[in-house]
């Protein structure tokens, strides 16, 4: 949207580049306490899209006061000079992932999702050199020059691209968008065989044996921007072993999937699957800080094989960002019941979504829960719309829910994992309300 509409509503002083503007209404949130934000009308809201999966505790003024404690005597660190802060949360990570995958690995830090991406893609080309990287349709992996080029929706591309950068793109892991789909609505034999081709002389894409080959293979256990898609696990599992016998370094994007946002610790684990490198960042901060990690297996992120030099940031070491990281480590681990208790998130959002669906037969073509997220498919393009009147269209208050451009027919649900029962009420009763003002 452009023109003197757009142009009235956005502050003279306000870049309108990012996706803050892009709605005509912006709440100006105030305070927040729980799962709940106040704006500055008094209008209180109920977040069920957590800053985009970020807020798993909530909106928790006593994690950041813990945290700042941390490192009051320390707030700054100069460039290329290490602390011991830095050290604890490296180790820290490190077993995250080592204890999950059962082999010793080694962390960089980086700032954000993108960025991080990109240091996983370094490790890559490090150890296989540049070479054409492998992706699903459907994946979104970042907003930068590099990473918008393997996000799949050419707006991401737009303004700015590194052109330079082989992308391969495999059939989309979504059986309700796949051309292919049987009335079953599972992969085939077909479909497994279909993302395990490349690397021959019919494809275009080289693998071993090709001195022009594939350096990575990049998936999301669940494709979030995609519209919350799970690629079956037989088809992940597939993709992944032609890529692993092909020579290729397999990434997981745990950005958004990791710690706990979709059942086990990693979503990776759901599948069965083991990456040579894992990137996270949403569940280690609570919002808190922008840092991501960059976990790989011994030796790809050995000082022999990934030279000290090959990536820096002025801000990745600051321990600020580390106390956070530090602090919200410290709250997974006092969460010993987290398995069961995401278990039981997802029957609880399963059940109640379920139930409004079914008094709106002619709106909502499905629903499903899976971990700490769901998915609401509705039976047509409408999911901007609801977006809006799941904040406005009850009295009392709203509800915040995301949606994207390339599922224009899905809302997505990703509140804070520490959402109650009277809250998911809450949630069912607005969603309700708002389904009724969309007919």
């Amino acid at each position: 949207m452009t023109g003197p509409e757009i142009s009235a509503r956005v502050p003279a002083f306000a870049g309108a580049g990012n996706l803050v503007y892009r709605e005509p209404e912006v709440p100006r949130f105030v305070s927040g306490e729980g799962c709940w934000l106040t704006a500055a009308d008094g209008r209180r809201y109920l977040d069920a899209e957590a800053a985009n999966g970020t807020v798993a505790w909530g909106y928790d003024a006593e994690l950041l006061r813990e945290a700042l404690a941390r490192c009051e005597q320390l707030p700054a660190l100069p460039s290329f000079c290490e602390s011991e802060l830095r050290l604890k949360v490296l180790s820290r990570l490190e077993r995250l992932v080592s204890g999950a995958l059962g082999t010793p690995g080694r962390v960089e830090l980086d700032l954000g999702g993108a960025q991080a991406m990109e240091t996983a893609l370094r490790i890559a080309f490090a150890a296989n050199g540049p070479g054409t990287v492998v992706v699903f349709e459907g994946a979104f992996h970042g907003r930068s020059g590099v990473t918008s080029m393997l996000s799949s929706s050419p707006r991401y591309r737009e303004l700015l691209a590194a052109w330079g950068l082989e992308v391969v793109r495999l059939p989309s892991p979504d059986c309700r968008r796949c051309p292919h789909s049987p009335a079953s609505g599972s992969c085939t034999t077909g479909c497994r065989e279909a993302v395990a081709r490349w690397g021959s002389e019919l494809t275009g894409v080289g693998g071993n044996g090709f001195r022009r080959k594939v350096s990575a293979f990049v998936f999301e256990s669940v494709q979030n921007v995609g519209g919350m898609v799970e690629p079956e696990h037989e088809l992940l599992r597939s993709a992944v072993d032609h890529a692993r016998e092909q020579g290729a370094v397999v990434i997981a994007d745990e950005i958004f999937t990791g710690m706990h946002r979709v059942g086990p610790r990693w979503g990776f684990q759901r599948a069965g699957i083991t990456p040579d490198v894992v990137v996270t960042s949403k569940g280690l901060t609570n919002g808190g800080a922008a840092l991501s990690m960059v976990w790989s297996r011994e030796p790809l992120g050995s000082p022999d094989q990934y030279r000290p030099g090959s990536h820096s940031s002025t801000y990745i070491g600051i321990p600020s960002a580390l106390a956070v990281v530090d602090t919200v480590l410290d709250r997974w681990e006092q969460w010993t019941t987290v398995d069961k208790d995401i278990l039981q998130l997802e029957e609880s959002m399963r059940e109640r979504l379920t139930a409004v669906a079914e008094r709106h037969p002619a709106l909502v073509r499905e629903v499903d829960a899976m971990g700490g997220t769901a998915r609401i498919v509705l039976g047509g393009p409408h999911a901007g719309r609801l977006r809006h009147l799941f904040r406005s269209a009850h009295p009392k208050a709203g509800v915040l829910v995301a949606t994207t451009g390339m599922a224009p027919d899905v809302i997505n649900v990703h509140p804070p994992l520490v959402i109650r029962e009277s809250e998911l009420d809450v949630f069912a009763e607005v969603f309700d309300t708002a389904l009724n003002g969309l007919t």
